[in-house]
């Protein structure tokens, strides 16, 4: 584990202490790549996320104290965030894995990332629950109009 450093006026390691449920979660399955930097990338899938951090999926391991690259690629501009792995657990054969992450800013962007993914998400829900077709924008109205007030959360872009 590296020792406590500064980044962008945060205490790295005050971000990470927070991963222990501080947070309310947000489920997802979003896909991304994972790469820590003792190996090349594996792919994961994001189960939820919080302000301090997210879980995902994964087939191999993670030890704890290790620094990991994300890289989410649900929306046109792929979002890379870096944050510690706290916790990794054997589950269905797989593995689930914990990441702090290392400032309230790298929250805060996955955070916009997974608000894109749940638009999409409705757009295809819609789909095929009611047949129609909606385009981004459209799916992206209807959303905001009637989950946004749900979805926002105070505290967010500390």
């Amino acid at each position: 584990m590296q020792p406590n450093v500064q980044l962008n006026g945060y205490e790295r390691d005050s971000m990470i202490a927070h991963h222990e449920r501080a947070y309310i979660r947000h489920p997802a399955d979003i896909p991304l790549e994972v790469s820590p930097s003792y190996q090349p990338s594996a792919p994961g899938e994001l189960r939820n996320l919080s302000r301090g951090g997210l879980a995902f999926t994964a087939q191999q391991p993670f030890p704890a104290g290790s620094d990991v690259t994300l890289v989410i690629n649900c929306c046109p501009n792929s979002l890379k965030v870096r944050g510690q792995v706290v916790w990794c657990e054997a589950r269905d054969g797989g593995y689930e894995v914990g990441i702090a992450f290392y400032t309230p800013a790298e929250a805060y962007q996955v955070r916009m990332v997974e608000q894109i993914c749940q638009i999409e998400q409705y757009r295809q829900d819609v789909w095929r629950k009611e047949g129609r077709h909606l385009t981004q924008d459209e799916a992206a109205q209807e959303w905001i109009s009637r989950y946004a007030d749900q979805f926002a959360q105070t505290g967010w872009s500390d």
